[in-house]
C-alpha cells in the first residue's frame, strides 16, 4: 500500500466517505503507522486532556458531560446512549455540530468548524474506547483522528493533545490487532 490517503485535506469540507475503503493487511496497519508518526513529528509534546475544554454550545457541554463520566468510570445507560448517538450522527457527517435538535439533527448545519470541539470528541471516544472495547467507538476515534491530524496546523495549544491522542490511538488499535492475531 502506497500510503494512508485518508488523513489528507480539508476533510471539515471534503469530508471522507470511507466506503469500500480496502483492508490490504499489515501494509494498510504500516501505511497507517506511518502516517500517525509523521503526524507526531510535527506536534508538540503530549499533554493530558483538561478537566474543561471548549466553547459553551450545547454539544461543548454534552462532551464535557460524556468526558468526565467516561473518565471517571461513572457512565450510565444515558451516557452511553448519547455517546452512541453523537457517533452515529458523526458517521453520517464526518462533522460535530455546535448544537443538535432533540432529533440529533444540526441546528446551525454551517456551526461544525471548532477544532477544539473535535479535540473533545475524541477525547472521549479515547475513554469510552479504554472502557470497552468497542468498534464502532474505535471507528469514530479513527476517522476524527484522520480529520484532525489533516488540519493539525491549525490546532495551535491543542495540538499536544492530539499528539496524546495518536498514541492512545496507537494502543487501541494495537491491542485489538494482537486480540486478532494481526501483526501491526
Amino acid at each position: 500500500m502506497s500510503g494512508y490517503p485518508y488523513a489528507r485535506g480539508n476533510l471539515l469540507e471534503q469530508r471522507n466517505t470511507y466506503f469500500y475503503s480496502p483492508f490490504v493487511g499489515s501494509a494498510f496497519l504500516s501505511a497507517w503507522h506511518a502516517e500517525r508518526e509523521a503526524a507526531l513529528a510535527g506536534l508538540p509534546q503530549p499533554a493530558p486532556a483538561p478537566d474543561a475544554a471548549g466553547d459553551d454550545r450545547p454539544t461543548d457541554r454534552l462532551l464535557e458531560r460524556l468526558y468526565h463520566a467516561f473518565s471517571e468510570g461513572k457512565q450510565e445507560c444515558d451516557e452511553e446512549r448519547l455517546l452512541d448517538r453523537l457517533i452515529q450522527r458523526f458517521e453520517v457527517s464526518k462533522r460535530v455540530y455546535g448544537e443538535y435538535s432533540a432529533e440529533f439533527r444540526p441546528v446551525d448545519p454551517a456551526d461544525y468548524k471548532e477544532l477544539n470541539r473535535y479535540v473533545r470528541f475524541a477525547e472521549v471516544l479515547d475513554e469510552a474506547c479504554a472502557g470497552k472495547n468497542s468498534l464502532p467507538r474505535l471507528n469514530a476515534l479513527l476517522k476524527c483522528l484522520d480529520t484532525l491530524t489533516a488540519l493539525r496546523d491549525r490546532l495551535g495549544p491543542a495540538g499536544g493533545r492530539l499528539a496524546r491522542l495518536i498514541l492512545r490511538e496507537r494502543e487501541h488499535v494495537n491491542r485489538l490487532a494482537q486480540r486478532l492475531g494481526i501483526v501491526a
